[in-house]
């Protein structure tokens, strides 16, 4: 369990230190140009730390139910993992792939600032990503009720939070007055609620 927890950390950790635009900088500054591969190398970290967390969680801990996913609760999980990935479709449709992955940069041998994003499902929560996440964690614990996955869950749902908060506070410095406006009219992760 202790593994699961910093494992957890971890990558939340990297995930935020990375994404910060005062770590970019300096980086960009310290690469020049081969900040292309910042965004790919980005991506595969998460990847691994992600691996090493998936292992645990599918392969190293016995399956002690805290309740039984039983009936009614067991097609709740489904719904909600369907619902997460559906969102998380939903999400992606915004974003081009090759960007968010880093290819695009490697192609093109330049780094190019963001675009705020306010169409499809941006129109109706502003990281519609994470939203995609709670749903699905949420799913997936209800599926499978084990200790190590409450624990996950209530790491997840801490580090959305700290990390929606920290991802906004960059987006208010890159979008400015736009993303002021657009955090007015649009909740932060939960339609009509939060």
């Amino acid at each position: 369990m202790l593994l699961l927890v910093i494992l957890w950390l971890l990558f939340f950790v990297s995930h935020s230190v990375l994404a910060a635009n005062g770590v970019k900088n300096v980086s960009e500054k310290f690469l020049g140009r081969s900040f292309i591969f910042y965004r790919i190398g980005y991506n595969l970290l998460s990847l691994i730390f992600m691996a090493f967390i998936l292992f645990i969680l599918c392969f190293r801990h016995e399956l002690n139910f805290l309740f039984s996913p039983n009936g009614f609760i067991s097609y709740l999980g489904i719904i909600g993992m369907a619902a997460g990935v559906l969102i998380i479709i939903l999400a992606f449709r915004n974003y081009d792939l090759s960007e968010f992955t880093g290819i695009k940069q490697l192609a093109q041998k330049m780094h190019h600032p963001e675009k705020l994003i306010i169409k499809g499902i941006n129109k109706y929560v502003r990281n519609p990503l994470y939203t995609g996440i709670i749903v699905f964690v949420l799913g997936y614990f209800l599926q499978q009720p084990t200790w190590m996955n409450l624990v996950s869950l209530f790491i997840i749902y801490s580090y959305i939070y700290i990390g929606t908060v920290l991802e906004e506070k960059k987006l208010d410095q890159v979008f400015g007055e736009e993303y002021r406006k657009y955090k007015k009219d649009v909740k932060m992760l939960i339609p009509f609620l939060v």
